[in-house]
């Protein structure tokens, strides 16, 4: 009997031994591949590189990196900063063999416990490491990795050399990696100068460098920093009386980052900086040594940016309410954004108005009407009511009674055919519209005959306005607007490259219309003070109390969308898009050419000499007060509009002031075109 238990005994033995060494061999096998994967054995520390930010020409537009980051070798570090590190990130570095079995055991312990990761019991090779090669998940696999990795730098590298590498990579928040850039950062002094005090409060941040910021959490820090004091005197790095005369000291602490506005065209380059980092992360932006070609032309760029500079002093001193504006160019057959400035004074508003939404006026009106043309509803001579009418109970005041031809509504900005045309289309087909020439910011609630008009929950951003307007310009075809070009690594290796993916959007018959309309908006329309040399065409815009100004206008070589107003969207007051944004996009665009930075010509452009049909009617009596009815939710009572004055949002709010001009010449002095015995348009009231 005895025999068969020593025969179980053996052979449950014998299968756990096989098990364990089965493991041992796996184990062994992954380490193997995990250390030849990392080139551990080969491995050579070099301090992580800038990122440069290149014009579409090569020129250098700025540097990318953590605040005076400098490499500093161990020898040029204080040892009270040594000790500090060591004594509260891993007290036993000196004796582990890359993991610390107790420490990690006592983790899992009090883990286990608690039902949540309090403690990771990761030693300073592990967060090396872990920094170096492996991403901050929190993964069983992750700590596996970091593990045997730790294991293989020890072997690698000495104990020193670690310990440098770590001061050298440790992150000690706002942009301070390294030792050398937080002494310099928060002391105004190198890391060989730290004494104990300040060694003690640096070592306090790491943990949570977000929580334990100097600048926002001070008394968070110094109880942490109390820790650190309390672990080196455990250790015999300081003595009693040192720790109690320390722990009483708070030194001066100066907080003064890495300042946004030293970079050039600071508008330009914060909104490519921002788009790398959602593409790579802050580490790899900061510190990869990245090679980032942009879209922007330095010439068009100074040039956008001393015309916005100059326009605003102007208005300044003409005493027009008028403090901010954004200008942005794109080019027309690729998207590339060839210049994009987002405001006039960086240092003191660094919101980018180029890439907020505000409400765009009467520059939507022309995005309606190309889309009414592409679906057979109107065509240029198209006779539309401009008198005063309502749209259910959405009211839009007249000028003048009578009809219009299409090109004429445009050419004059009148409102109420723009109504008419959206109350065709419908308000849904008006928003697909939009969103197929790439505006993101349309919202649900638009789905209302507001639109027409550009009221918006949201408005435009003029970087998006003026890719909408691109399709004119290249013959009916829309390309996404960008700014990065291509993105190389440190060796030269393409991380990113863009890819156009241009679509037709309109027929090349309804892009020559439209470019012939908005060509006469700028020969004789409502944007006279935007003429250039060898012709342009465009397209004005006014919200209520002209609040926001515009002119999105273009040429062969550039569609430009030009904004004026307040970033705080207070009113300008008396001034319509006519009289002060389009000069200023005819100064900028005229300049552009006089200093041949792109080249002067007009746009192609066709109109039929005989009139086309009339409209259509479309959808039943049921489905226009349906499309009405959302219009309704925006005011019960009721809404009243008048012709030519744009509301900046909700029909119900802001109603026009007196004194803000129109912008299209009386309906009577409107030549009436082709077809002035056409029928009017059919409505559903």
């Amino acid at each position: 009997m005895k025999s068969i238990y020593i025969k179980i005994f053996i052979a449950i033995t014998g299968f756990f031994t096989g098990a364990v060494l089965i493991g041992l061999f796996l184990a062994y096998n992954y380490y193997l591949q995990l250390t030849r994967q990392y080139d551990i054995e080969d491995y050579t520390y070099t301090a992580t590189g800038k990122s440069y930010i290149y014009s579409s020409g090569g020129g250098l537009i700025s540097e990318l990196y953590d605040y005076n980051r400098v490499y500093v070798s161990l020898d040029k570090i204080s040892e009270p900063m040594k000790d500090a590190i060591v004594a509260i990130e891993d007290h036993r570095f000196y004796e582990h063999f890359g993991v610390d079995l107790s420490g990690l055991a006592r983790a899992l312990w009090i883990n286990y416990r608690s039902g949540e990761t309090l403690q990771g019991g990761s030693t300073l090779t592990q967060q090396l490491v872990r920094n170096l090669f492996l991403s901050s998940e929190k993964t069983v696999g992750r700590k596996i990795n970091e593990i045997m990795l730790a294991v293989a730098f020890e072997k690698r590298f000495s104990k020193e050399q670690i310990l440098e590498m770590y001061l050298n990579e440790v992150y000690f928040g706002n942009g301070c990696y390294g030792v050398e850039a937080a002494a310099r950062r928060y002391f105004n002094k190198t890391a060989a100068e730290l004494d104990v005090n300040e060694a003690s409060i640096l070592a306090a941040i790491p943990r949570s460098p977000s929580y334990y910021d100097p600048e926002t959490n001070p008394e968070a820090l110094y109880i942490r920093r109390g820790d650190v004091l309390d672990r080196m005197e455990e250790l015999g790095y300081i003595s009693h009386e040192d720790k109690i005369s320390i722990r009483a000291a708070r030194p001066d602490i100066a907080v003064a980052g890495h300042h946004l506005d030293s970079y050039r065209f600071p508008y330009f380059t914060t909104e490519v900086v921002r788009q790398l980092v959602d593409m790579y992360g802050r580490e790899k932006v900061y510190r990869g040594g990245l090679k980032i070609y942009t879209t922007v032309d330095w010439q068009i760029q100074s040039q956008a940016e001393m015309v916005a500079l100059e326009s605003v002093q102007g208005f300044k001193a003409r005493k027009i309410n008028a403090t901010n504006l954004a200008i942005v160019s794109v080019y027309p057959y690729s998207g590339a954004v060839a210049a994009l400035v987002g405001g006039v004074d960086f240092s003191r508003d660094q919101n980018n108005i180029a890439l907020i939404p505000r409400q765009p006026g009467s520059a939507i009106k022309p995005l309606h009407y190309a889309a009414a043309m592409e679906t057979g509803l109107v065509g240029p001579y198209s006779l539309l009511n401009a008198g005063s009418k309502h749209f259910g109970k959405y009211f839009v005041e007249g000028s003048a009674g009578g009809r219009v031809t299409v090109r004429d509504a445009i050419k004059y900005s009148v409102n109420v055919p723009a109504v008419e045309v959206v109350n065709m289309l419908g308000p849904e087909k008006a928003i697909e519209n939009l969103k197929a020439l790439g505006v993101t910011t349309v919202a649900a609630e638009d789905a209302n005959l507001a639109l027409a008009l550009g009221g918006m929950t949201h408005g435009i951003k003029p970087l998006e306005l003026a890719a909408a307007y691109v399709p004119f310009a290249s013959g009916g075809v829309y390309c996404k607007p960008y700014l990065i070009e291509r993105v190389e690594d440190m060796s030269g290796k393409i991380l990113f490259r863009h890819e156009p993916s241009p679509r037709r959007i309109y027929s090349e018959k309804v892009a020559g219309y439209m470019n012939a309309i908005l060509t006469q908006v700028i020969t004789g329309g409502t944007g006279t003070r935007a003429r250039i040399p060898g012709g342009a065409a465009g397209k004005t815009g006014t919200t209520d109390k002209s609040r926001c100004v515009w002119f999105v206008g273009y040429n062969n070589a550039l569609v430009t969308a030009v904004w004026a107003g307040n970033t705080d969207n207070t009113p300008i007051g008396g001034y319509d898009g006519g009289r002060l944004a389009a000069p200023v996009w005819g100064k900028y665009m005229t300049g552009l050419i006089e200093k041949g930075f792109i080249k002067a010509g007009g746009v192609n452009s066709s109109l039929p000499e005989a009139a086309i049909p009339a409209v259509k009617a479309t959808g039943s009596g049921k489905k226009q007060d349906k499309q009405e009815g959302a219009g309704d939710k925006r005011d019960k009572e009721g809404t009243r509009e008048k012709d030519d004055k744009v509301p900046a949002g909700k029909p119900s709010e802001d109603t026009p002031s007196e004194d803000t001009r129109s912008e299209h010449a009386p309906a009577e002095e409107a030549p009436a075109g082709a077809g002035d015995n056409m029928p009017a348009p059919q409505s559903a009231d």
